[in-house]
């Protein structure tokens, strides 16, 4: 979940792009990028590091072949390959014990098997491990060696660098003094990939003029395996987009599909924004673990290898929902619907906004689906959190080729507009979940429509009304409610909803059969029992804190779990209640049942030092997003603070302690003896 608003997101992106220096430095004495005519596709062994070796990379470049003909043909050994130090000649020399043959044969096998061969230099007097030693004043010397083995792309690192020999010069000017020497040594044909981290050396607005890519995500350096990392760089990346050409690239960092960290959604949604940015698709994971069925997607690959090499751009964004397009060199447009935020939603357009051609009608293909279907203009879709919709789109005219009526199917819309949570269902009740269908194409009826949800094994799902109808018109809904039922006992956790709707088209002879699908996450949550309930008792639903964990019936601590101590305030000490570092934040579902909360607030002892340093928090209690009570700062000075906050009829009751608005030093913010009053 992004801590950040939407609105807040949105004005991030303006500001960046506000700031951002519009001129672009000289670069010589290199003219224009190598000749690579699309984004290189290959794997990198970063997630191998100093463990890469010979073996290793011939293992990668063994499961590269079912990868191959999707056009994955760079094998790229990043730092650690090199010896230590130079041979007695001063060449760079490949580590004698991870690759004992040295890197020709290893090469040579690398293309007997139809692939490319890459690696690391850097631009400094070290490689960024520090373990071997860079090209820095040896650039044309390194240049024409690695040439002479066969390499074919260099990802050129900027570490080491020795700025007190520039004195005077900014990093800009350094970074354009060193990267042209060795893009001169290696030639034309020779992919060059510019992995300039520093800001400061703004490498977007001259590393087109020499490079075939250019790293984009300065701020946060390497790509991290979690969906907010990927977010962050690709935000940063869309800014950068204005500065790349159909010859060179911005490069925002490796795919992560294969590692682990994200869902299957969340890597779909990477592929696709890389895709359409004409980003360098490099995999991070082993070749043999990569997922095909998301990397080796031809429609999505053809849109990142696209000859126009246009950048993609936004056709609308509010900082959470975003419209992307991109034109094609055969005419088409590439679009991607992208929901950044934590709840499936409807992402609109249409055919004006994509500023596509006049036409009669127009042909949608599904990238991930590969379902085609026609729209007189509207394009819709129900896209579920963190993930994309990505089509093709063409203008037809009169006597174009029919296909079906395009319907977007939701799965539990949001019924406020912004609303970017997933919904709550209880276990052991009915809880009412909404799907609906919309004609959107607004082509022809489409006929026979038949809704269907599916839920977890163990839940029951029942329609409370008719889950069918024989037509639905152009520009028309249909909605069903269902009962969701899941089983006492369930876990409280983030579920997957899926459905689906058939439908017929056509008519007589010609009529055909059709299917769209569509899904959401529901959040299962249990309410406190009646009564009163201790909080450090009851599960919350989402907890932030600023260092380590929420802790339960003890202090903050330090930033591991479970270091605590008794929850003590003023001398008073507590046997129950939490123990957060602020700012944090703590949520309770209540389920419209609970009347009161009650807590005595503090700065716990363990970081008083009377007369040195006391921490400051502001405690408040939100229902439903409403303030219901709230202390003014303490610090550790003052005593424990009784409060008692209405909540009645809230479905969700947040705890929250701010910083105070000094620091977020020494806050070890207490609920202590917190408790909630239900029906």
């Amino acid at each position: 979940m992004r801590i950040r608003t939407a609105a807040l997101s949105a004005v991030i992106l303006a500001a960046v792009a506000l700031v951002l220096p519009q001129t672009a430095g000289a670069v010589s004495p290199a003219a224009g990028p190598p000749n690579i005519s699309t984004p290189p596709m290959g794997w990198n062994s970063r997630s191998l590091g100093c463990n890469v070796s010979d073996i290793s990379v011939r293992q990668a470049v063994n499961a590269m072949a079912t990868l191959a003909s999707a056009g994955y043909t760079y094998v790229i050994i990043d730092d650690c390959w090199e010896a230590k130090q130079r041979d007695g000649s001063g060449n760079l020399t490949a580590d004698p014990t991870r690759f004992p043959a040295g890197m020709r044969p290893l090469i040579a096998y690398v293309h007997s098997k139809g692939l490319k061969f890459g690696l690391n230099l850097s631009a400094g007097t070290q490689t960024c491990t520090g373990a071997a030693p860079g090209s820095y004043s040896h650039e044309a010397t390194d240049g024409a060696l690695v040439k002479s083995w066969g390499v074919d792309y260099v990802k050129y690192d900027w570490c080491s660098i020795p700025t007190a020999n520039f004195p005077g010069q900014t990093s800009e000017q350094i970074a354009q003094a060193l990267y042209p020497s060795m893009r001169q040594a290696l030639g034309d044909d020779i992919a060059f990939a510019m992995n300039n981290e520093d800001g400061n050396s703004v490498p977007w607005l001259w590393g087109s003029q020499l490079a075939t890519t250019w790293r984009t995500n300065v701020v946060t350096k390497p790509i991290a395996d979690n969906y907010t990392s990927m977010l962050t760089i690709w935000e940063t990346n869309m800014l950068r987009g204005q500065y790349a050409t159909p010859h060179s690239f911005t490069d925002p960092d490796l795919l992560e599909a294969g590692l682990g960290g994200m869902t299957a959604t969340e890597y779909q949604t990477q592929f696709s924004l890389w895709a359409m940015d004409n980003a360098p698709l490099i995999l991070q994971a082993s070749p043999a673990k990569a997922p095909a069925n998301i990397v080796a997607n031809p429609q999505v690959i053809a849109v990142d290898q696209d000859k126009l090499g246009l950048h993609a751009e936004f056709v609308s964004t509010d900082g959470w929902y975003h419209v992307l397009s991109k034109p094609l060199a055969n005419g088409d447009l590439a679009v991607v619907l992208y929901n950044e935020s934590d709840r499936e939603t409807t992402i609109s357009t249409t055919a004006t906004k994509l500023k596509l051609p006049v036409a009669k009608q127009y042909r949608v293909q599904d990238l991930w689906t590969g379902a085609v279907s026609t729209t007189t203009g509207g394009l819709s879709a129900a896209v579920p959190a963190h993930g994309v919709a990505m089509y093709r789109i063409s203008a037809q005219g009169k006597g174009a080729a029919k296909a079906a009526p395009y319907l977007t199917y939701e799965v539990d819309p949001a019924t406020v507009l912004g609303d970017n949570k997933p919904s709550t269902v209880q276990p052991g009740v009915h809880n009412h979940i909404v799907t609906r269908v919309t004609n959107t194409g607004g082509t022809e009826d489409a006929t026979n429509v038949t809704l269907s949800l599916a839920a977890p094994a163990g839940w029951t799902v029942a329609p409370l009304t008719k889950p069918s109808t024989k037509k639905l018109a152009a520009g028309k809904t249909f909605t069903v409610t269902w009962n969701v039922t899941p089983p006492v006992g369930t876990a409280q956790q983030n579920w997957n909803l899926t459905g689906a709707v058939n439908y017929g088209w056509g008519n007589g002879k010609k009529a055909q059969a059709a299917e769209v699908g569509g899904g959401a996450v529901v959040y299962l949550a249990t309410a406190p029992d009646a009564g009163t309930s201790y909080l450090s008792d009851v599960p919350w639903s989402s907890a932030v804190n600023h260092l380590g964990p929420v802790e339960k019936d003890m202090s903050g601590g330090n930033a591991a779990a479970g270091d605590g101590l008794p929850i003590t305030i003023g001398g008073v000490t507590y046997a129950k209640g939490l123990g957060t570092e602020a700012p944090a934040e703590v949520d309770y579902y209540a389920a419209g049942r609970c009347t009161s909360v009650q807590f005595y607030a503090g700065i716990d002892d363990e970081v008083d030092v009377p007369g040195v340093v006391h921490g400051s928090s502001d405690f408040q209690v939100w229902a439903d997003g409403e303030l219901v009570a709230d202390t003014g700062v303490l610090t550790g000075g003052d005593a424990p603070k009784q409060v008692t906050a209405d909540v009645t009829g809230a479905k969700y009751v947040r705890l929250i302690a701010t910083n105070g608005g000094d620091n977020a030093f020494f806050d070890h913010a207490d609920f202590a003896d917190a408790k909630i009053t239900c029906g």
